[in-house]
């Protein structure tokens, strides 16, 4: 039992060790100096603020003339990030180059531009590359091994111990959920290299280095896998033991390994309120695997006429638990929607769609198993006892087809949190008297909010008396929208506006009363991105 109790202590120590720094999937709002300014003097440091808390990863440095320099001794609380630049830097404009990854598992990155003295050629750095395949394809079947093993395995093993330890005298089964526990314990293993790969934003070839293995555990998908591991390895453990009580003992603290898992990274975890949704997901994924866990079992068991009373246990519980998963995953896609239309116009949408249509054929067998075929298993009907094995195999084949669905969330986004993570145009306006630094930052609704810095001639800050903003389409189908900005107590200028849904070309004019007798009138163009 002292053993029992270390893997319990496991289980917490990887729950609470993990970095908690970064809740959902994050993109950057605003930096200083902003993006394409101009300035002075060389400053000596960078901030990045992103709209949601991250954890840094790589951050680099590319200079007129000279080669990347890494960036070291970022700093950072929560959503802002402070980078140490060296001293001296020429002047021409510089690049920094930058990697960061929110608590849902997804690294993100970008290059912020600014100019010393006066704008210069900027520094090559290359084209943004793809998420190279291999890395891809190791992600997805990673997520797939695991949820195999938490679900199927865990689950079974579950299953096994309290309703009919029967049914391992079938060596069959046996071998199947030792070699689906295996599985588990090398797709955790895979996916924490791969998850590294991807974090770095480097290819297969990399897969030898310290760094990418360490930084895979770093990230929060370092979590799930630990756990994935504790559960596979005590489910293992379980179909050794001698005595039904250590069996039920090892599979019961094993059988937290599938929420606990899922709940510790993911898209709907890492969405706020924490401390609903961490829980739902936990709810969500146990009852998975108790109702999964159910059916590679039962398969084995039902032909050799000894799974009937473990049939009888499972009908008679399968309500309440398919009950417990129906609500936990209607809010937590809810949640995660935030719009009806995001079914269809968007990947995440899409991919859920699929998911329901697969999980409503597994429902609708579920229930003519139990309302059509249960009664006459029980009374021996072999006729009846084929046809719902075979209705049991086409459930799991399902089941499969919802865990490679479910996987490839991982590269999809949820609407929630592209709805937060419209990027910011930023936009530098220059004129003879006065220049502007205009930063537009859209909102899922249509709307925007704007801020504006306003320069003098020598790009220094300086307090207008006015700062009005107009902002028209390029190709004259409306008016002009006019607004007035309001001064903050941090210096920026800042308004909101809305109607600006759409891709078509703004022209953007920002006038600066400098003084009762002279403004300056500074104009550019910009382009809105479509809503995702």
């Amino acid at each position: 039992m002292r053993g029992i109790f270390l893997c319990l202590a496991l289980i917490v120590l990887a729950v609470s060790s993990a970095p908690r720094g970064a809740m959902a999937h994050a993109a950057l709002v605003t930096s200083e100096p902003a993006a394409g300014s101009v300035l002075a003097a060389a400053p000596d440091q960078v901030e990045l603020v992103f709209s949601e808390p991250v954890a840094p990863l790589v951050f680099r440095l590319l200079s007129p003339g000279g080669g990347p320099v890494d960036l070291l001794g970022v700093s950072g609380d929560g959503a802002r990030l402070t980078l140490p630049l060296p001293p001296d830097l020429a002047q021409g404009t510089h690049l920094v180059s930058w990697r960061v990854v929110s608590e849902d598992g997804h690294p993100i990155g970008g290059t912020l531009s600014f100019s010393v003295g006066a704008a210069s050629a900027a520094p090559s750095i290359g084209a943004a590359e793809d998420r190279p395949l291999g890395v891809t394809l190791g992600l997805w079947f990673a997520r797939v091994g695991l949820y195999s093993a938490l679900f199927l395995g865990v689950g079974g093993v579950f299953f096994v111990a309290w309703s009919s330890r029967s049914t391992l005298r079938a060596g069959a089964l046996r071998r199947v959920l030792t070699s689906l526990l295996g599985l588990g314990v090398a797709s955790a293993l895979v996916g924490l290299g791969w998850q590294g790969l991807d974090a770095l934003g480097v290819s297969l070839s990399a897969l030898a280095r310290r760094d990418v293995w360490a930084t895979g555990l770093e990230t929060s998908f370092g979590r799930t896998a630990i756990l994935a591991m504790i559960g596979s390895g005590l489910g293992i453990l379980a179909l050794r033991a001698a005595s039904l009580r250590t069996l039920r003992a090892l599979a019961s603290v094993a059988m937290l390994a599938p929420g606990l898992a899922l709940a510790a990274t993911g898209h709907a975890s890492a969405t706020e309120p924490q401390l609903m949704m961490r829980p739902l997901v936990f709810l969500h994924a146990s009852a998975i695997a108790w109702w999964a866990g159910a059916l590679l079992p039962l398969a084995f068991a039902l032909p050799a006429d000894r799974g009937r009373a473990a049939l009888v246990r499972f009908s008679t519980r399968a309500p309440f638990v398919f009950a417990v998963l129906l609500i936990s995953g209607v809010v937590i896609a809810v949640v995660q929607m935030g719009a009806i239309d995001a079914f269809w116009s968007t990947a995440y949408g899409r991919v859920l769609v699929l998911k329901l249509g697969a999980v409503a054929l597994v429902l609708g067998l579920a229930v003519r198993n139990r309302t059509v075929l249960t009664r006459p298993v029980l009374l021996g009907d072999g006729r009846a006892t084929r046809r719902l094995v075979r209705s049991i195999a086409a459930e799991l084949v399902l089941v499969v087809v919802v865990f490679g669905l479910a996987a490839s969330w991982r590269f999809t986004p949820p609407p929630r949190a592209l709805a937060r993570a419209l990027p910011p145009i930023e936009l530098h306006l220059h004129g003879e008297k006065a220049m502007a630094e205009f930063v537009l930052t859209p909102l899922a609704s249509g709307a925007a909010t704007v801020d504006i810095d306003p320069l003098d001639a020598d790009g220094v800050p300086f307090k207008p008396q006015e700062v009005s903003i107009s902002l028209a389409p390029t190709d004259g189908g409306m008016e002009p929208i006019r607004m007035v900005a309001q001064r903050g107590e941090d210096g920026r200028w800042r308004t909101s506006v809305a109607g600006l849904a759409g891709t078509a070309e703004w022209t953007v004019r920002v006038d600066l009363l400098i003084s009762d007798f002279d403004k300056a009138m500074l104009e550019g163009r910009i382009t809105l991105s479509a809503s995702p």
